[in-house]
């Protein structure tokens, strides 16, 4: 197997891979601040203020953080699949019809072969039920016409997310399995379409 090692393949993996990571930086630097207003919240504040104040660090702002970056993740892969496809298809394999990863399933499978097995389609496959979810009813459950699907995700893994007053949430370990999924597809893929 012959591998084309020039410098556009090399830029287009540093794109793959710094583009991932300003999200990654993005996440981390929004929770260190949120963790850092928590310890210094201002003792001056009524009980009441705290409290509210605490919740929202402790709680609601780290959860918004999680989903917007798991958007922002989705956003990239999104981006990525489509330059690949447009730039690295050596059989110029068509788009299917659908929307979001599903329209590049036909493409993933010329490259990388079946599906069925691939863990980190699947796990890619789970994140944009998710996905749609958040963004179309606010990650409500009950209003999903996929709900078995969203609850199917959250019960069989349990550690990236949950269910919680109707809504599907992403935990940290989900983000981190997600950024992981990205990143190991899309490398795959560039490695394999490059490669004659």
């Amino acid at each position: 197997m012959n591998c084309k090692n020039d410098m556009g393949n090399a830029i287009f993996k540093l794109m793959l891979r710094q583009n991932l990571g300003c999200i990654a930086r993005f996440h981390d630097y929004i929770d260190d601040a949120l963790r850092a207003t928590l310890i210094d919240e201002d003792a001056d504040s009524s009980g009441v203020d705290k409290a509210y104040l605490r919740i929202n660090l402790e709680k609601h702002f780290p959860e918004k953080l999680r989903e917007t970056s798991f958007l922002l993740m989705f956003g990239h892969l999104e981006e990525m699949l489509y330059l690949l496809w447009r730039d690295k298809n050596p059989r110029s394999v068509q788009q299917d019809g659908g929307y979001g990863i599903k329209k590049f399933k036909s493409y993933i499978k010329d490259i990388l072969g079946e599906l069925g097995d691939n863990s980190t389609y699947s796990i890619i496959i789970n994140a944009q039920e998710v996905r749609n979810a958040l963004l179309h009813i606010a990650g409500r459950v009950p209003l999903s016409k996929h709900k078995d699907a969203l609850k199917r995700v959250a019960i069989s893994h349990p550690d990236s997310y949950k269910i919680e007053n109707d809504r599907i949430r992403i935990e940290l370990s989900g983000l981190l399995e997600f950024r992981n999924a990205i990143s190991n597809l899309t490398e795959e893929i560039h490695n394999k379409s490059i490669c004659t």
